[in-house]
């Protein structure tokens, strides 16, 4: 079976939903087409999850800036990527999540997902949640960070002391100081 736009989905579930909630259960679990998703799998969309959710660019920086509600409307929508045949379009992931939300599919799509699976999915989530704070903001992390901030501070200033134009300027100092 191939994948089936947001759009084609919710008019097919429009009509299950109008039946027994059996047809419901059944059209949803029709669209279930993973049971089973690696740990390496899981562990790179988590990593990807964090990184959307955690982080802003300005430039070519990137600064900490944590938005929970992307990382739930991640998390749920690539829930829904890895084990269902329903096919989303980036640039409309939040229309898109609204449009299922509107008539009740998340709830029903998530619930047909093994549990196991949705729970494993999550745990690492939290775990990679967990290791970012602690990689950024720990104690630990805060001092190694200023360490390698005065290590490069360090860096910069040797190399500009050392440079040519401030040993010639550094000479002529020492030979104004004798005179």
């Amino acid at each position: 079976m191939g994948k089936i736009s947001v759009d084609a989905f919710l008019r097919e579930y429009k009509v299950a939903a109008k039946q027994k909630e059996s047809v419901v259960e059944d059209f949803v679990k029709k669209h279930i087409t993973t049971k089973y998703v690696g740990f390496i799998t899981k562990s790179v969309y988590c990593d990807n999850i964090v990184k959307a959710s955690c982080y802003i660019k300005d430039g070519d920086r990137e600064f900490v800036k944590i938005n929970s509600t992307n990382r739930y409307l991640f998390f749920v929508m690539r829930l829904l990527q890895l084990y269902t045949d329903i096919e989303f379009k980036e640039e409309d992931i939040v229309t898109e999540y609204d449009k299922l939300n509107e008539v009740g599919a998340i709830n029903e799509l998530i619930a047909a997902i093994p549990e196991s699976e949705y729970s494993e999915f999550s745990t690492l989530l939290n775990m990679k949640m967990d290791d970012f704070r602690e990689n950024e903001y720990s104690l630990t992390a805060l001092v190694y960070n200023l360490k390698q901030s005065f290590s490069l501070s360090e860096e910069v200033i040797n190399e500009v002391l050392n440079s040519p134009e401030v040993q010639a300027k550094i000479e002529e100092i020492k030979k104004a100081d004798i005179s």
